[in-house]
């Protein structure tokens, strides 16, 4: 009886979304070999500890300060999200013959290294597999660093199969689909073999030994995948490495029995997690239905966090999902721009996606618009543009710093520019590796910054918050005293944009001494900054959809 360890590994960076952490393809992975004893070593369930950064990453710091209080800052301090070495140590089970690691993203790989060389130095004898997206795209960086085999693509058949060469006298790796691996000091890959039929997956299994709870709003939380595979082929995007092109769906009564399966369990939100959720639209009518005839009265809260595509939607298809359960709705945009859509091969247009915002805010439903700054061939003036376009929209801007994805065709193109990082640690998000002179870092902070001000501003439009009590000395914002936290927060805010419309320049805040901010100025782009006060927009409110011009901002801030 093989004892299998299931690992997701802690990763270092200014920042992580939590919630978004839940080990989906391990729990997949774990619920088809649960014939064996399987636990899961969750590493990132910790709580996040502040570390110093790496010397690689030293360029971005001046951008994010510790203590940065200001409503506008972006990232702060580094810090280590799951459990240190020593913690490892003590919680790797040494009694374990498997151990399954999941790895996601290059930029991290180091840290799945290392696991590695743990697992090595406690139990030496164990096999080590790992699947993911970079396992998909580097396999070999992995049997470098130690594992014995990598898994590329979708690994809930392989697994089972691969234990089942375990057992025998005289395995043979070679009938195993999807594996890499290494023999005679040659690396072999075998064929790769897509899941045709979906529903013959076990559903992931969240009671797996050390799966931690997950809930949002105190609601229990799972993640569903209902379909996998994309048709489309956008430039910055990996998914075909481990999911292919070809879109497979799972059948709705088939997701109806794991919804019901969950909600049985005491689930009450659940994330559609889904590369290309509703690409089928006559099924996705389909599914809406059947969840508002049979689950309406769980009060359910359903979300698609990973973005939904404007030409999957249409009115009808909106009331349903508000009916459903989604007050919420995540729209990938990436770009407005026509020439940029038809580059990065886009599938829909921008009259299609204000449609669909349109439609969503008719029906109340809060509206998240995700933006890329800063991608190969971008302009300073393109993002700019970009911004104003979803200012004038009922949706919060949700702006993504462009990161290198090995695998993509993006990546490719920076590579024959001679242009990757020496360092896989330069490839993430929040280090913007892409900086060239027409459009450098400098530039792509100061576009996020400017997100962050607009949407101060439509919380401002939608709940009426107006400044009441504070003052600006030449070096600190004094805060009224007797003031709530939340009115703190907007007050401080107010007296940064009253500075930042006043002086031209972005500031910051310290930590709060006593009743005042000390004042400290960002670094920032002074091209972007001369078109937001040069340019003519307006912002619209999320909620309420009221409108505040450019031109009645003195007004609101008695200027």
């Amino acid at each position: 009886m093989f004892k299998v360890c299931l690992i997701q590994p802690p990763i270092e960076d200014f920042y992580t979304t939590s919630i978004r952490n839940i080990p989906l393809g391990l729990l997949s992975i774990g619920a088809t070999i649960n014939k064996y004893k399987v636990i899961l070593l969750d590493l990132r369930d910790f709580k996040p500890k502040k570390i110093s950064p790496p010397k690689e990453l030293q360029d971005v710091l001046p951008y994010y300060k510790k203590d940065d209080a200001s409503l506008f800052s972006l990232y702060k301090s580094f810090y280590r999200f799951g459990a240190f070495d020593e913690e490892i140590k003590q919680l790797i089970p040494i009694d374990f013959d498997i151990f399954c690691i999941s790895s996601l993203f290059t930029t991290y790989s180091s840290n799945i290294h290392r696991i590695i060389h743990l697992i090595r130095e406690i139990t030496p004898g164990s096999k080590i597999i790992i699947g993911g997206s970079h396992a998909s795209i580097l396999p070999s960086d992995l049997l470098d660093a130690g594992a014995d085999f990598a898994v590329i693509g979708e690994g809930e058949e392989t697994l089972p199969l691969l234990l089942n060469e375990f057992q025998k006298t005289n395995p043979d790796y070679s009938s195993v689909p999807n594996l890499v691996w290494r023999t005679n000091n040659k690396i072999i890959k075998n064929p790769i073999q897509y899941i045709e039929k979906l529903d013959n997956l076990p559903f992931p299994d969240y009671s797996i030994h050390g799966t931690p709870e997950y809930k949002i709003k105190g609601k229990r939380h799972a993640m569903i995948i209902t379909s996998r595979g994309c048709p489309y082929r956008c430039n910055f995007c990996c998914i075909h490495h481990t999911m292919g092109y070809k879109y497979r769906v799972r059948s709705v009564e088939n997701i109806l029995a794991e919804l019901e399966d969950k909600i049985e369990k005491g689930f009450r939100s659940f994330d559609f997690e889904d590369d290309h959720f509703g690409g089928n639209r006559k099924w996705l009518n389909q599914l809406l239905d059947s969840i508002i005839e049979r689950f309406s009265k769980f009060d359910l809260s359903l979300q698609a966090m990973n973005g939904i595509t404007a030409s999957n939607l249409d009115q009808n298809i909106l009331f349903k999902m508000l009916k459903a359960g989604f007050s919420t709705l995540n729209l990938s945009l990436v770009s407005p721009s026509k020439t940029k859509q038809k580059i990065l091969n886009r599938p829909f247009g921008t009259e299609k996606f204000i449609s669909i915002v349109k439609d969503a805010q008719k029906l109340g439903m809060f509206v998240t618009a995700y933006l890329i700054i800063g991608l190969p061939g971008d302009t300073i003036k393109e993002n700019f543009y970009s911004i104003l376009f979803l200012s004038s929209l009922r949706c919060l801007i949700a702006p993504s710093l462009f990161y290198l994805v090995p695998g993509t065709l993006t990546f490719s193109d920076v590579q024959k520019q001679n242009k990757i990082p020496l360092s896989r640690l330069c490839y993430r998000s929040s280090y913007f590796p892409y900086s060239t002179l027409d459009f450098d870092r400098t530039a792509a902070m100061t576009l996020f910054r400017i997100c962050r001000i607009i949407n101060f501003l439509k919380e401002v439009i939608d709940f009426g918050y107006s400044p009441s009590g504070y003052s600006i000395d030449p070096d600190r914002i004094v805060i009224n005293k007797g003031l709530s936290e939340k009115e703190n927060r907007i007050n401080l805010g107010f007296a940064l944009l009253e500075l930042f419309f006043k002086t031209g320049k972005i500031y910051g805040a310290g930590k709060k001494t006593k009743d005042y901010y000390p004042l400290f100025e960002e670094k920032c782009s002074t091209e972007v900054l001369e078109l937001f006060f040069n340019s003519s927009w307006e912002t619209h409110g999320p909620r309420s959809g009221k409108i505040l011009k450019k031109a009645n901002l003195s007004q609101l801030l008695s200027l």
